[in-house]
């Protein structure tokens, strides 16, 4: 079957990114966008994300080829339910929430038919420092140069998976399996902990005398320091998995009370070169990020194949329809 239709449920910065970098690849797709807020989609559809808008998810999910699911844990088992009974026989649903082993028990109890794989594409390096999750901050290069996560079920069909595969090459980012339970627990560092973080700072400068006159000279420390606040999973993130969550707490209140223990012995030239340390270690990071040479893995043999048959992994190309 041939791929005409990519509708992306749930329009932000990140999805929006991905109708971009198809709509970049001339691959001649219908994409289709939902979002219960029209303006949002409006904006996405200026940008040149989708095609098209549809009020509705469920109408929007009728004619999907590849649908791509990008709502909030707390929407994500109501929608699909919704969409489970509507949705093509054929089509390949790719799951963008922040958890996968949620996702992979709703679908195996709603999905009867189509084929789910949960994904995560990563930032590209460059695009590390803008906390803007809107629609507004879309790159049709956002991934460019990063990792494409991938967290398939045990039995999920093969060909879907290729697909999957293939959406992250078509975006300019390289493929990572990881099991869906390993990313769950791994995100929490990475992910719930910052935002954590930035409620406890964002509660401590708002608690303390003055602090509306200190908010108004607040910089760009400040705001990316606290733009995890603005995840609509921070709340489902942090109580997934309490035991885990309240183990990071417990590492980071470690690491602060040592912080403290420096900056109360005033010992300048220790506490220096301990930051100047972990500045190299995060510097080396970024390094990492940009070169993105810390995952392999050997691509399909693609020769002789359509290029939009590469990406979708489905049938022989049609003829080009007449305009």
């Amino acid at each position: 079957m041939q791929t005409e239709t990519v509708t992306i449920i749930g329009l932000d910065r990140i999805s929006a990114s991905i109708g971009l970098g198809l709509q970049a690849n001339d691959l001649g797709l219908t994409i289709v966008g939902s979002d219960q807020d029209s303006s949002v989609g409006e904006q996405a559809k200026q940008l040149g994300a989708v095609n098209k808008l549809v009020g509705n998810p469920v109408s929007a999910a009728t004619a999907a080829d590849i649908l791509i699911l990008n709502v909030s844990l707390a929407e994500q088992e109501a929608m699909l339910e919704a969409v489970a009974g509507e949705i093509r026989d054929h089509v390949l649903i790719i799951d963008l929430a922040n958890l996968k082993s949620p996702g992979l028990k709703w679908a195996k109890k709603y999905i009867q038919k189509g084929h789910y794989v949960g994904a995560s594409p990563v930032l590209a390096a460059n695009s590390l420092l803008d906390g803007r999750f809107g629609v507004e901050a879309a790159r049709s290069d956002l991934f460019k140069q990063s990792v494409f996560c991938i967290m398939p079920s045990a039995n999920a069909d093969p060909k879907a998976v290729e697909t999957a595969v293939n959406l992250g090459r078509i975006l300019g980012a390289t493929p990572f399996f990881l099991d869906p339970m390993e990313y769950d627990s791994l995100v929490l560092g990475v992910e719930t902990t910052p935002g954590l973080l930035a409620a406890a700072l964002f509660r401590a400068v708002t608690k303390s005398t003055g602090w509306r006159d200190m908010l108004r000279f607040a910089g760009l420390q400040f705001s990316l320091s606290t733009a995890s606040l603005d995840s609509p999973d921070l709340v489902e993130l942090a109580l997934h998995d309490k035991e885990a969550s309240l183990r990071w707490l417990d590492a980071v209140m470690a690491e602060l009370e040592d912080i403290r223990r420096l900056v109360a012995d005033g010992d300048l030239e220790r506490t220096a070169l301990i930051f100047q340390e972990l500045s190299y270690e995060r510097r080396r990071w970024q390094f990492e990020r940009q070169n993105n040479d810390w995952t392999q893995v050997e691509s399909p043999d693609l020769e002789g194949m359509s290029f939009t048959r590469q990406l979708f992994g489905f049938g022989p190309k049609k003829k080009d329809k007449k305009k």
